[in-house]
């Protein structure tokens, strides 16, 4: 489900955002050796998605993660270059491209001021919608609190999205929503893998037997518990065993968005 999810070879694909299936081979974000679910179970997702000019319809690009009535969190990498305008979110839907859910127009974004494109490092946007998201009940639509303690390792978190669920170069977005359970990673296994300065504080890891996230799945939430860790940013491949996921580490950017949402 997350197969080498927003990998983007670390160059080429950053460039461009790197979520769509046509950019990116080695930084992608899907769900890889999950299972299907249903919206209920992760009403905090929306797919993020993008009309590339006047005569091209929108697209899933990436998902998002429901901060507020008025705020998705997603990655940098996801919106980076994108105009405003050409920008939907879709909500309160399992499926990819059926006409369901509630659409919503994008007011602007905000980039992590210290975003690095090429080390997809401090990987975070805020989307700020144009309106209010209708938050559901049954739970369709709702947002998800923050994690306030880093889980310890080897804790077990889910992954959901609308990503890639194979590895093939030609593997094409789930249509219905797939969701896979991981494990949260040793900083310092994850170093070993990446090389000890690619991984920064703003990043943690989580891997899982044949589990991963992929192309299209950056954004979504890593959960732990019922609140959101981290945002699935990039990878070496997807469901790589010599490579865990990477994720942006919300914990360490608690602060920034809660004093950015503040201003709003």
């Amino acid at each position: 489900m997350l197969q080498q999810f927003l990998k983007l070879s670390f160059l080429t694909t950053l460039l461009l955002g790197c979520i769509s299936t046509s950019e990116t081979s080695s930084i992608e974000s899907r769900v890889i050796g999950g299972e299907t679910s249903v919206i209920t179970e992760t009403p905090y997702l929306v797919s993020i998605r993008y009309k590339k000019n006047n005569s091209t319809p929108f697209e899933h690009r990436c998902s998002g993660t429901i901060y507020s009535s008025k705020v998705i969190l997603t990655t940098a990498t996801c919106l980076v270059g994108l105009d405003t305008s050409r920008i939907h979110v879709k909500a309160g839907s399992s499926y990819h491209t059926q006409n369901d859910g509630y659409l919503y127009l994008v007011e602007k974004y905000i980039i992590h001021p210290d975003y690095n494109i090429w080390f997809m490092d401090n990987d975070l946007a805020l989307l700020i919608l144009a309106f209010d998201l209708t938050l559901s009940l049954p739970k369709e639509i709702y947002p998800i609190d923050l994690i306030s303690t880093m889980p310890e390792v080897n804790s077990s978190a889910t992954i959901a999205g609308w990503g890639v669920t194979d590895s093939s170069a030609n593997g094409q977005f789930s249509e219905i929503l797939q969701i896979a359970n991981v494990k949260i990673v040793d900083v310092l296994n994850c170093k070993r893998s990446y090389g000890e300065n690619r991984i920064s504080p703003a990043m943690l890891c989580a891997a899982g037997d044949d589990s991963d996230a992929c192309l299209g799945d950056a954004g979504g939430a890593l959960v732990y518990e019922d609140n959101a860790v981290g945002l699935i940013s990039w990878g070496n491949g997807c469901a790589n065993s010599d490579f865990p996921g990477v994720y942006t580490n919300l914990l360490y950017f608690k602060e920034w968005i809660e004093n950015e949402v503040a201003k709003l």
